[in-house]
């Protein structure tokens, strides 16, 4: 037993989210079935999991590219920029944005402020989910 009458195998079950976006892969993996976008707001090693449970490949916004690419070339662009998010936010095409918490508020008003479609559609830890369609 770890302090507070855990067990550590409970422990990691209740701190494991704040850890991994496993969660979101999985509310993500269906709608993403029939297309459209995943997009991070964040470093690669922070979305590690999404690598591993997002059943494609996703996009990462500001994001320096010769700092967070992976080794070798990926086939296609992974890196936007947010002008890239909006015009994808503006297709028919499902598109998921991922951010941290405190990026919610800067989010929605460049959203909101171009678009009338915005939803926080879940959240996982401090991350929120942030799509164009319902």
């Amino acid at each position: 037993m770890v302090p507070g009458g855990l067990s550590m195998i409970e422990g990691v079950a209740r701190t494991a989210p704040y850890f991994s976006l496993a969660n979101v892969a999985r509310y993500l993996n269906p709608r993403l079935d029939a297309g459209g976008d995943a997009i991070f707001e964040g470093p690669l090693d922070d979305s590690s999991s999404l690598i591993f449970y997002l059943n494609r490949k996703f996009l990462l916004v500001n994001q320096n590219r010769q700092k967070a690419a992976p080794i070798g070339r990926a086939p296609i662009d992974i890196f936007v920029n947010e002008e890239a998010v909006l015009e994808k936010w503006a297709e028919p095409d499902a598109v998921y944005l991922i951010v941290e918490q405190s990026r919610v508020d800067y989010w929605k008003r460049l959203l909101t402020s171009r678009f009338h479609i915005y939803h926080q559609v879940t959240t996982s830890s401090t991350y929120v989910v942030l799509g164009n369609q319902l």
